[in-house]
């Protein structure tokens, strides 16, 4: 601990400075000036965006600092900011709110800042002189009081303010504000500029930083590259002696650009030869001070050779050309961020809302030269937002050759066919092998898939129109290379990228040969599937594999290898925990293939077992009910009662009867499967292991604990032996296992298997795979049956938010973990939250379940222990009695969960006075757990307690003593 103190200290600040992205000159300004004065300072650097807190995001910054400087701007606060925001985490740190101060870097009314700041004197450093800036700047920090009234700062003293700097020091920052250099051309600055404060902000700590005084702007084309160095070149304006922009995108031209700047340097006259000049502007720059030359739209590093001067000056440098790691500091820029991409559009097309705005930069790929030009069109013409997304998906190029801004030189469809021209031109292969890749999804394409010649079975004058590819590592790699350097897609470890509006452009300019291509796709996925779906090693393939199946366009597809594909990639969705995105796929499919195929075609009734399963998953239980029985009604039709596809059919069936409480049809279903299945496959087939595990199921759900048992063992032994240890089949053989000792009351035993099922599951699946949080949420409940309460909550809490986030608020599962949480809460005495959260849950299984399900009927009970606890006691025995009357009609007089109700019952009637009522019922209740659970289980220890006060209450107290005697040591205290 003193170690970690003592690092602590050697980190201590005496400023931190907190600033927006537009004012990071001012930062600099004055952290430079309080470094002079021996003060130790950081800067804080963020992307600056509405929403974002400059004060929560920066905590760790805040408690080694004893001062915070906040420049006060516009800008500043700007987004969902509060001045509560600024109180809380001054309080957090404990120390006096007199630490912060505010610096106004402009003149903005007082009444515009947080109230913690509006009632602290600021230091103003707008409108003035830099020496008299720089005097209240350093006045007000050390102490003294300025002839402007300026306070003492209460907090502790700094070093003493040097009486004078030095006027000829040329590395201090100047002051904010000051005039654009005398040496200035640099195109009119954009007014419409959008974002990009974080990336600014990076341009220039890489700038400050490298050694070579060189950063390279790279990027597809359309990102805003040139717009980005026009913005720092104004921003940073007043920091510069000369700021002097090329446009290199004709190579021959630089130097007659470069000879206008030596004229304007005295550095040559006009009568000099353009070369010659414009080495001579080199060898000036070489020799001055704070200069910036931008060249911008590089297509090659050669292009700049002897153009860039060393010295104590920058240079930017925009490209799409990656290849320039030797000659600068790489900077990429990339698409906005759907922040900005949505402060764009909507602050340029009035009436434009948010959602509508988020759809557009969804299709536009959040692409700022398409953001631009959708913009220019939706405001010029009035065409909704929806009809100009239905034009761009059907007519790409025609919708972006419109619109384009005065900041660019030409429409983004116009840039991206002069750059496919060129790259025609360099290696016609590498534009065949793009135009091939534009039918695929806008993400990594793995190189790997690309190195052999797509199969087709198209004739050779098909061929021909694919033009040829390239099928080695070595040509596959130069092709990408080559697509990378003229800025039509990214290359890196993950595979070659293509913006999704570049492959617009290019399937617009194919389309004539749109069947040959997807010919060629199908070659190309198909021999890149990635093996078994339900193996999770498989699933990182099947991940890069997935977005560009569904962009092959599966549901309208000839190829039956496609389907077949289509069919492997929701099975990957289904056991990977993907219940939502096979949802979606699953229902595109089935309703297309019913059409094309007919309703009895193999892959149709295949997507619709996947799309019934899907909807299991998400808790549809209902509506998946219908597509099952469908299902298997056409495939005993079809296929005859023991093909493999009807018996999955069936298990499907099985489970979901199960999930919706219909646990004796259940139960019918799944033996009749495990038979047939035993016989059509054998013992030890997976299918087989599956149905055994799931005829485990309602035994279960039917009270059969010990029936339940003994298959789970059974079960989970075969598939060690068959599958091994980790795979998914095993594990929720284990963690049904641990679920079955638990209802049995062996908790220590369930505990020990579901640590180690729950370690492989987080493993093997990750945390938030519903199998995992299922292994979590019954974990919690097996801690807190061994008086673990905290560690139970701790855990449940956890379960409960992931659920949340990732089935949703109404799941089933997801109201199984909050009332697992809500039994823990109580158990802690927390009956007031408990009760909360135990009535919502209610509320939710009553509406999503149904009233008499055995899950409502669950979370009913709980509301009535927890009604009980608080001392409501008559309305706990009517929901008691209710909740009795219908486990008796829907689960039986001998379930479980029928005894615990009635023994509910009892001790609320008990407590109500009405002993002798209560001791018939904890008697009846007794005898029924002694025969169905044993003499041993907790819920027949805690019956016994239950008629013993009942006896103790009606005066037989030997009689109560005799039958305490019963209750084993070990459980007396539950």
């Amino acid at each position: 601990m003193a170690e970690e103190q003592g690092i602590e200290a050697q980190r201590r600040l005496d400023f931190y400075i907190s600033y927006a992205g537009p004012d990071r000159l001012w930062a600099e300004w004055i952290g430079w000036h309080l470094k002079q004065a021996g003060y130790t300072v950081e800067l804080d650097v963020w992307d600056w965006l509405p929403g974002d807190n400059i004060i929560l995001s920066r905590e760790s910054a805040l408690r080694r600092a004893d001062r915070v400087l906040a420049l006060c701007s516009a800008a500043y606060f700007t987004g969902r900011f509060t001045g509560q925001d600024w109180t809380a985490v001054m309080a957090a740190q404990e120390r006096e709110s007199s630490r912060l101060i505010p610096i106004r870097v402009e003149d903005i009314d007082h009444q515009q800042l947080p109230e913690m700041l509006s009632t602290v004197q600021s230091i103003d450093l707008f409108d003035t002189t830099e020496a008299e800036a720089r005097r209240r700047l350093l006045a007000g920090l050390s102490g003294a009081l300025g002839p402007d009234g300026t306070p003492a700062f209460p907090g502790p003293a700094g070093p003493p303010i040097p009486t004078e700097s030095d006027p000829a020091d040329t590395s201090a920052p100047r002051l904010p504000g000051a005039a654009r250099p005398s040496n200035w051309q640099v195109p009119t600055r954009n007014p419409a500029f959008t974002g990009r404060a974080g990336l600014l902000v990076a341009v220039r700590e890489t700038l400050l930083s490298t050694p070579t005084g060189v950063v390279v702007l790279h990027g597809q084309g359309g990102m805003g590259k040139t717009q980005l160095s026009l913005e720092y070149a104004h921003r940073f304006a007043s920091d510069y002696n000369t700021a002097w922009v090329i446009d290199a995108e004709q190579p021959g031209l630089i130097a007659a650009q470069l000879a206008d700047l030596a004229i304007k340097l005295d550095a040559a006259t006009s009568a000099v030869e353009a070369e010659t000049a414009a080495k001579a502007a080199i060898t000036a720059l070489r020799d001055a001070k704070r200069w910036l030359l931008v060249f911008d739209n590089v297509e090659d590093p050669d292009h700049l050779t002897g153009y860039l001067p060393e010295g104590q000056g920058h240079v930017l440098v925009t490209t799409r050309n990656p290849d320039w790691a030797e000659l600068g500091a790489l900077v990429a820029v990339e698409e906005f961020t759907r922040a900005e991409s949505i402060a764009l559009l909507t602050g340029r097309v009035a009436g434009l809302n948010q959602a509508d705005a988020n759809l557009l930069a969804e299709d536009l790929g959040d692409l700022p030269l398409a953001l631009a030009q959708a913009a220019g069109v939706l405001a010029r013409t009035g065409i909704p937002a929806g009809e100009y997304r239905r034009l761009l998906a059907d007519q790409a190029t025609e919708v972006l050759d419109k619109g384009s801004p005065r900041s660019y030189r030409v429409s983004l469809a116009a840039a991206t066919l002069v750059a496919l021209d060129k790259l025609t031109i360099v290696d016609h292969t590498a534009a065949n092998l793009l135009r091939l890749c534009g039918y695929l999804a806008p993400e990594p394409i793995p190189v790997a898939w690309l190195h052999h010649q797509p199969t087709t079975q198209h004739d050779p004058g098909t061929a021909a129109q694919l033009g040829e590819l390239p099928t080695s590592p070595f040509t596959v790699g130069d092709a990408c290379a080559h697509i990378s350097h003229y800025g039509l897609g990214r290359i890196d470890q993950q595979g070659l990228r293509l913006h999704r509006l570049t492959q617009a452009i290019v399937r617009d300019h194919t389309r004539s040969y749109r069947t040959d291509y997807h010919a060629a796709i199908v070659s190309i996925l198909t021999t890149a599937d990635p093996g078994d779906p339900e193996a999770p090693g498989t699933w990182t393939a099947w991940a890069r594999l997935t977005p560009h199946l569904i962009a092959s366009e599966p549901a309208t597809t000839p190829h039956t290898a496609l389907r077949t594909l289509a069919t492997r990639t929701l099975r990957y969705l289904l056991v990977s925990g993907q219940a939502n995105a096979a949802l979606t796929l699953a229902g595109n499919l089935h309703d297309s293939w019913t059409g094309l195929l007919g309703p009895d075609n193999t892959h149709t009734l295949t997507a619709a077992q996947h799309l019934a399963h899907a909807r299991h998953d998400c808790g549809n239980y209902k509506e998946a009910s219908q597509l099952l029985e469908d299902t298997l009604q056409r495939r005993r039709r079809v296929l005859g009662d023991d093909h493999p596809d009807t018996l999955q059919s069936a298990n499907d069936l099985a489970t979901n009867m199960g999930a919706l409480g219909r646990y004796k049809e259940s139960l019918a279903l799944n033996e009749d499967t495990l038979q047939r299945r035993r016989r059509v496959l054998g013992e030890d087939h997976p299918d087989s292991l599956q149905s055994a595990q799931n005829l485990a199921g309602p035994l279960y759900a039917l009270g059969r604990f010990r029936e339940s048992l003994a298959l789970d063992e059974d079960t989970l032994q075969r598939r060690r032996r068959v599958l091994g240890e980790d795979h998914p089949g095993t594990l929720h053989s284990a963690q049904n296992l641990a679920i079955t000792l638990y209802a049995l009351g062996q908790y220590r035993e369930s505990l020990v298997l579901n640590d180690d099922t729950l370690g492989r599951y987080r493993r093997v699946l990750g945390e938030d795979h519903p199998d995992t949080l299922r292994s979590a949420r019954s974990r919690a409940a097996t801690l807190n049956a061994l008086g673990k309460h905290k560690e139970s909550l701790a855990l449940s809490e956890d379960t409960l938010g992931r659920y949340r986030r990732v089935l949703g608020e109404d799941h089933p599962d997801t109201l199984c973990a909050a009332r697992s949480r809500a039994v823990t809460l109580n158990a802690l005495g927390r009956h007031k939250e408990s009760l909360a959260l135990s009535e919502d849950t209610l509320g939710r299984c009553r509406r999503v379940l149904g009233e008499d399900h055995p899950e409502t009927l669950q979370s009913a009970y709980n509301v009535a222990v927890i009604l009980y606890a608080l001392g409501r006691r008559k309305e706990s025995l009517a929901l008691s009695e209710d909740t009795l009357g219908r486990c008796r009609r829907v689960l039986g007089e001998d379930h479980p969960d029928t005894l615990r109700s009635a023994r509910a019952r009892a001790v609320t009637l008990y407590a109500l006075g009405w002993r002798k009522e209560s001791l018939a019922l904890s008697e009846d209740t007794l005898g029924r757990c002694r025969r169905v659970l044993g003499e041993d289980h907790p819920d027949t220890v805690r019956s016994i307690g239950a008629v013993v006060q009942a006896l103790e209450g009606t005066g037989r107290r030997k009689a109560a003593r005799n039958l305490k005697k019963l209750i084993p040591r070990r459980m007396s205290g539950q």
